[in-house]
């Protein structure tokens, strides 16, 4: 019997010989002296790895390359970043990889990226074009040197069948929360909320998205004026630990968690709600399906100046290096192909969200798991936030400037204000840098 992920990708195909880009009218590619190497992040949901491998494989039997010429590697995101940085040092980084976080902006700015303005410019020609955060996460100095991926919020996960059992409404605002999180919890079985504390960039968006419903914010509108030293933040800071120390709705192990830290305690049913992208919803699909059948998927509450939900970003990044860069190039279309991206991103049970906003009318994304997501992609803040993504806020976020600030905190016993001071400087010193090197 035909599965849905098998009409899908017949749908896929048949779009493809009717529309065929450049790398398959012109499959004979010299010989390669050297393999494509691509380096792709686990997906923290299997049945996407599964699908970006086979897709990566149905390019290059397309492109008229060999399996043998293909170097792949799904490699854990806790692993890449070092790994990564290591292969940069050495002038050997992979031909292609997936990243989030400001990693566009901070790597081009240090000359490691190949423009590609060539090919987001053909994806703006899908209908409905791309996002403005997916462009905005690619763009430097009006030129593009990353692929937008996907774009999703992060939504507040919840065990809804601990809630619906105990009679109590999804909380609304953070105040709320901190109640319901004290009276559904049972530790250690069972703690409130599995917010990431370790220095690890799930850590920065955790913290900014409760700055933010505070009044706070990384940088003003200039990209220049740094806000973190503002009552907004202290206020937003004091609340984070009180949740940890005060209230002991968050787990203490939270403070070394890597990005898969929430993600475990959430399978493992250890915790009632964390805020994260839904690799969480993703995995569950085929590894817990009575969980996955009582997840849900919220805006996050409210605090003083309102509920602010936090976008990501993720983008293909070529490297520079590249002997064959068209043939990169051409793998990275070939998976940002509407054909292609939606059998990701639907059979993936929506691990990411398209960027392409003309993706979201089918049935798929009507389920009612996913009826505030377009709500949240609207009024949803990257990072960088209230300037765009640059190299001074990838560098903010790969150098872990607020999670240290919340460990001065927590582990250290600073006072919130002076956490805050210390990490203004910080983030005061890495802009002012960026602007002095243009």
């Amino acid at each position: 019997m035909e599965t849905r992920r098998d009409l899908l990708r017949y749908a896929a195909a048949a779009a493809l010989m009717t529309t065929a880009p450049w790398w398959v009218a012109r499959q004979a590619h010299a010989a390669r002296q050297t393999k494509l190497v691509v380096w792709n992040p686990a997906a923290l949901a299997p049945q996407v790895d599964k699908i970006m491998k086979e897709q990566c494989y149905a390019y290059a039997q397309q492109a008229g390359l060999k399996e043998s010429e293909i170097d792949y590697s799904v490699i854990g995101g806790p692993q890449l970043l070092p790994k990564l940085v290591a292969s940069l040092e050495a002038g050997n980084p992979p031909d292609i990889t997936r990243l989030g976080s400001g990693y566009v902006q901070l790597y081009s700015a240090q000359g490691h990226l190949l423009e590609v303005t060539d090919l987001v410019e053909k994806m703006q020609h899908v209908q409905g074009g791309l996002f403005r955060v997916s462009l905005d996460a690619v763009l430097r100095q009006g030129k593009a040197y990353g692929i937008p991926q996907s774009v999703s919020p992060r939504p507040l996960v919840t065990r809804l069948d601990l809630l619906d059992a105990a009679k109590i409404k999804p909380p609304t605002t953070w105040d709320e929360f901190v109640e319901v999180c004290k009276k559904l919890q049972k530790p250690p079985k069972l703690t409130g909320y599995g917010m990431c504390l370790g220095l690890h960039s799930d850590a920065d968006n955790d913290i900014m998205n409760i700055i933010w419903s505070y009044g706070g914010q990384l940088v003003a509108a200039d990209q220049k004026t740094i806000a973190l030293h503002a009552p907004g933040t202290i206020a937003a800071v004091q609340f984070i630990a009180d949740m940890f120390t005060k209230h002991k709705i968050i787990p203490k192990g939270s403070v070394g968690w890597d990005n898969t830290g929430n993600n475990k305690a959430y399978h493992s049913r250890q915790v009632l709600f964390v805020t994260n992208p839904t690799s969480i919803y993703a995995y569950l699909a085929e590894s817990d399906k009575a969980l996955y059948d009582v997840t849900g998927l919220l805006p996050v509450p409210a605090g003083p100046a309102g509920a602010i939900d936090s976008l990501g970003t993720t983008e293909w990044l070529l490297f520079k290096h590249n002997p064959y860069p068209e043939v990169a190039k051409g793998l990275a279309e070939y998976w940002m192909a509407p054909e292609h991206l939606r059998v990701t991103m639907e059979e993936g049970d929506g691990r990411w969200g398209p960027p392409y906003p003309g993706m979201y009318d089918s049935d798929f994304w009507k389920r009612p798991v996913f009826q505030y997501w377009r709500t949240m992609l609207e009024r949803g803040r990257q990072f960088s936030y209230a300037g765009t993504p640059s190299s001074a806020s990838g560098e903010v976020i790969a150098t872990s400037v607020l999670p240290h600030m919340m460990h001065r905190v927590l582990v250290e016993n600073w006072e919130a204000e002076k956490a805050v001071e210390e990490a203004h400087k910080k983030a005061s010193e890495i802009y002012a840098r960026h602007q002095e090197g243009g």
